[in-house]
């Protein structure tokens, strides 16, 4: 019998089991990979006390943090929550089964698709979702990024320094992303911006060779040879894993309240997945801590 449980090993996640185990509670982590979205991120310069780190950096330091502790981490796909009649809860992950007295819920967001014919059939041949991940693959070649947000022009700016061009395609005629990444993505010689425009169709049978994009303004179309395409559309929560324990949101966030809790006594959540405007590393680690300390209150005075 655990403790906790944690579900999800990204940042959020780890800082729960970081402050889980200073209160001494059996912890274990659960998380089909290591890392969740921070793996994705090349340059992290708005952590406190660090200037500069890389995303694999900064998650390995914790899962090293997290393993000097003594907790565990189990890579597996969780399949059901539920909750037993003693209150505790049954997870059951891959083959394994364990019981716990409570979950945490941090498990992050999954990337967007664009939802276009062949987008799954070339994930893997040309299609991605992650450059800091698959940028390498791709080096001298030509290559595409969706989106305007953080990080779509992280991507740009990453995939800038390894591809012979990069097309930076986003729907609508201004970016959102923060200016400093704005102004060094425009710096960059080998990255068109193509604004106001949409792919409209994916083309390629073994793998990907052109994206068709139209402009929203004349319509025009045009077809750009490419070899890869990133996808950095935004993210959304897969929590359909635990929508029969917690209220959620349209968007399928988990409600909670300022201490983590959620609807069902004995299960928090924190990070991403939760209702946050905010959705960044430190506010993650602090929402972890959060949700780590109200567990250990809840076992300490059952509510």
């Amino acid at each position: 019998m655990f403790d906790t449980i944690i579900v999800g090993a990204g940042p959020t996640g780890m800082t729960a089991a970081i402050y889980a185990s200073r209160r001494m509670m059996k912890a274990l982590v659960i998380s089909k990979n290591i890392g969740g979205q921070v793996i994705w991120a090349s340059d992290i310069k708005n952590y406190p006390g660090i200037e500069f780190i890389g995303g694999v950096d900064l998650i390995n330091k914790m899962r090293q943090q997290v393993k000097d502790l003594g907790v565990d981490i189990k890579i597996d796909e969780i399949r059901k929550i539920s909750k037993n009649s003693d209150k505790s809860f049954l997870v059951e992950a891959g083959k394994n089964s364990y019981l716990t007295k409570t979950v945490i819920i941090a498990m992050g967001l999954e990337p967007k698709q664009l939802n276009l014919d062949k987008e799954n059939e070339l994930t893997g041949k040309g299609i991605s979702y992650c450059a800091n991940c698959d940028g390498p693959l791709f080096k001298g070649k030509n290559v595409a990024v969706a989106g305007g947000g953080n990080a779509a022009l992280d991507a740009a700016e990453v995939m800038s320094k390894i591809a012979s061009k990069v097309y930076l395609i986003y729907r609508k005629s201004q970016l959102k992303a923060f200016e400093s990444l704005i102004l060094a993505v425009k710096n960059k010689n080998n990255v068109e911006m193509i604004l106001s425009s949409e792919i409209r169709e994916i083309i390629g049978d073994e793998k990907l060779k052109k994206l068709k994009i139209v402009s929203n303004i004349s319509q025009e179309i045009r077809e750009l040879d490419v070899d890869g395409l990133f996808v950095e559309i935004g993210h959304e929560p897969k929590t359909d894993l635990v929508a029969d324990l917690v209220e959620r949101d349209t968007l399928g966030q988990v409600i909670v309240d300022l201490s983590g809790k959620t609807s069902c006594d004995g299960v928090f959540a924190a990070g991403d997945v939760i209702q946050s405007e905010f959705k960044q590393i430190v506010i993650g680690c602090g929402q972890g801590a959060v949700a780590a300390l109200s567990a250990y209150k809840y076992l300490q005075v059952g509510k």
